[in-house]
């Protein structure tokens, strides 16, 4: 196993102290106010019946909520591990290739923390759904890692007695979390093993013992009674709607933004890459031609999407969404048309196996609601993969000089961890002035106790109680007696 470069440690220490600051800071919101009452033990007692199947996230969901050190420890570790795991796809194993290595690295952080201020909230900003969208990103990914030879080699290697074990708690650990990611790892442990069978006329025991854990995480996980009850509507919160016009309305209407449009950075950064990989190859077809006029479009329409997102094609709100929806599916064939045109074979199935399942890992939840930007953090690791992996085709095919791309991208990162912390720095301070006035308030026996609206509400969760029933919840996480208003102000600058 390759040693780590002592700037490879230095990124990770960066990581999790970054990350670690940021858990530490980011206020309790929403669903955590649950999972601090004593029910919610009581329905951990009882095996989370018919509340959900995310059995680990619940658990985790637990910890967190009652240590604020375990909710800053499990962040800044969740990041680590995800970019660990992303690093070792992605890095070259020769000695020679410092460099590379270091802008890949660098790259991959900077890609997991340039991520949209929508899914920044539902993630980062939100510790009940961290523990539940991102523990199944890493933990597939280090299947997919161990089994990537299936796309790139010739002949099968020789698979580690240890991985062919830790598979079995792998598969069905994953399972355990999030229901789409569920549903994606089954159909992608069958999709690996027929694949296997086709190319190599055999299937190793890795691939069958991932397989039949996947099925039993996902057997485990839908057994809750919760998803009968949301099939048939009595759940009250969650839903499983089947009609081929509730599941169209569903992909027009939400799917296509988060999965695609709403992903501005990562899309330049990707069409930037793609386009130089379209120069390099020399063409000057009609594929080539039509791909960059998309690849240009595509970019400047998010650009200014994100600028002015009010302009619309359509004054019809159907008609707009299904013009985006039909742009971003023409752009998401184009990325795959092009990777397949231009990358060597031995990579290519690869880097487009791993962007189809960006969108593939999504089709559940055109059955589901209510769902939310958090969904897609998945896809958007998987597409960020992509874009890594074709860097480091050029890094690798084409010799560059490395020096002012690391210093740009390290810049990058810098500033933006500096941004994120002062950012939290100031969350925490309005939220720890929260916690006095509650105290105060509580000690003092007032009838009506105000506190201050938290700044930079676009990077975490509702902090604010949208109705009496999660009012009662707050009263109660805070220890607020029941016949005290608690109202909310905005802090005059």
């Amino acid at each position: 196993m390759k040693k780590k470069s002592k700037v490879c440690w230095l990124v990770y220490i960066a990581a999790f102290v970054v990350f670690l600051y940021i858990g530490y800071k980011v206020p309790y919101c929403h669903d955590e106010w649950q999972w601090g009452l004593d029910e919610r033990i009581e329905l951990m007692k009882n095996g989370f019946k018919d509340y959900n199947g995310r059995y680990l996230g619940d658990l985790l969901a637990l910890l967190i909520t009652r240590s604020v050190l375990a909710k800053a420890v499990v962040l800044a570790a969740g990041v680590v591990w995800l970019l660990d795991v992303m690093y070792k796809n992605i890095r070259f194993e020769e000695e020679s290739r410092t460099k590379e290595n270091t802008f890949l690295l660098l790259g991959a952080f900077f890609l997991l923390i340039s991520i949209p201020s929508t899914l920044f909230q539902q993630i980062y900003g939100w510790p009940a759904a961290f523990v539940n969208f991102v523990p199944p990103v890493f933990l597939f990914l280090i299947y997919y890692n161990w089994t990537e030879w299936v796309y790139t080699k010739q002949k099968q290697p020789a698979i580690p007695v240890w991985e062919t074990i830790m598979v079995i708690p792998l598969g069905i650990s994953v399972q355990l979390f999030s229901e789409n990611i569920t549903v994606f790892v089954v159909f992608y442990a069958v999709w690996i093993v027929v694949y296997t069978l086709i190319r190599y006329k055999n299937i190793p025991l890795i691939e069958l013992n991932f397989l039949w854990a996947s099925i039993a995480g996902a057997l485990i996980m839908f057994s809750n009674g919760a998803y009968s009850r949301a099939a048939d509507g009595s759940d009250g919160y969650k839903e499983i709607h089947t009609t081929v016009s509730g599941m169209a309305r569903q992909f027009i209407s939400n799917i296509w933004y988060h999965l695609s449009i709403n992903n501005w950075v990562l899309n330049i950064l990707l069409i930037i890459v793609l386009l130089i990989l379209i120069q390099k190859s020399g063409r000057k077809t009609f594929a080539t031609i039509e791909m960059t006029i998309v690849f240009c479009g595509y970019s400047v329409y998010s650009v200014f999407h994100k600028i002015y997102p009010q302009w619309v094609f359509d004054s019809d709100q159907n008609l707009n969404n299904a013009i985006n929806t039909m742009l971003a599916i023409l752009f998401f064939a184009n990325v795959l048309l092009c990777i397949w045109k231009n990358v060597n074979r031995k990579e290519r199935i690869s880097m487009c196996i791993l962007y189809l399942s960006s969108g593939t890992v999504a089709a559940p939840l055109l059955a589901a609601n209510p769902i939310g930007a958090r969904c897609f953090y998945v896809s958007y690791i998987f597409q960020a993969l992509v874009l890594l992996k074709l860097i480091r085709y050029l890094t690798g095919r084409y010799r560059t000089e490395l020096f002012y791309p690391i210093l740009i991208t390290g810049m990058a990162v810098c500033v933006l961890c500096v941004i994120y912390v002062r950012m939290f720095l100031a969350i925490g301070q309005v939220n720890d002035y929260r916690a006095q006035l509650i105290q105060t308030g509580i000690e003092q026996e007032q009838k009506e106790i105000v506190l201050p609206v938290l700044p930079y509400s676009e990077y975490f969760y509702q902090t604010i109680p949208p109705n009496e029933r999660w009012a009662k919840r707050f009263k109660k996480f805070y220890h607020i007696p029941e016949d005290v208003t608690v109202r909310f102000e905005q802090i005059l600058e």
